[in-house]
């Protein structure tokens, strides 16, 4: 009989035509800084696809985190990038974050579990990135993590117009948001289970 594969790796084949999708329309359009994998969900993408394939505690953590609200806020104020193929590139934008949050859900269903207590660490992680990504905005003209300005038809334009400081300010918060919330879903969670009768 014919062995079925895992679903997280069908998840991740998945993810990975997504992100060579996006990346192949982006090239062929010449836009190679824009290929160059450095925004938030290009980052959780990556990480999503190596858990996919080999078990790795700290991607499930930042995925958990930051990775996976990051990605519905995504879905939920959509801003692809234009393009000449712009249905495709769309549909690959959703399919990519949409799987951003899929994947560590199954291997959670599976057993794996994000640790509590690490929003600190995955907060430094961000920082770091975040660092990265504003001298290469510097460099490039790009606008990698939406440094450089807000993405369109999103509330955080509101905020830009305050001022670059205020907008700064207010990523920051929405990433401590991120973290607080899904620390405490954790927290929820592991208290349901304490509280379940023993089987």
């Amino acid at each position: 009989m014919k062995r079925r594969a895992a679903p997280e790796r069908v998840m991740g084949a998945l993810l990975l035509v997504s992100l060579l999708t996006t990346e192949s329309l982006l090239l062929a359009e010449g836009r190679v800084a824009d290929a160059l994998p450095l925004h938030l969900c290009s980052l959780s993408a990556l990480l999503a696809l190596g858990a996919a394939f080999h078990a790795n505690q700290g991607s499930l953590d930042f995925l958990w985190y930051v990775g996976m609200p990051g990605a519905l806020l995504a879905l939920i104020f959509p801003a692809p990038a234009s393009s000449r193929w712009q249905a495709l590139l769309t549909a690959s934008y959703v399919a990519t974050h949409a799987l951003i949050v899929i994947i560590p859900l199954v291997l959670m269903l599976q057993g794996q579990r994000p640790r509590r207590g690490r929003a600190p660490q995955v907060l430094i992680t961000l920082q770091g990135m975040a660092l990265s990504a504003f001298f290469v905005n510097r460099c490039l003209g790009t606008d990698f993590m939406f440094l450089s300005a807000p993405p369109a038809d999103t509330p955080l334009e509101t905020i830009f117009r305050l001022g670059y400081l205020p907008y700064l300010l207010a990523l920051e918060a929405l990433a401590l948001s991120c973290c607080a919330v899904m620390g405490a879903l954790l927290c929820v969670g592991r208290g349901k289970e304490r509280s379940d009768p023993a089987e």
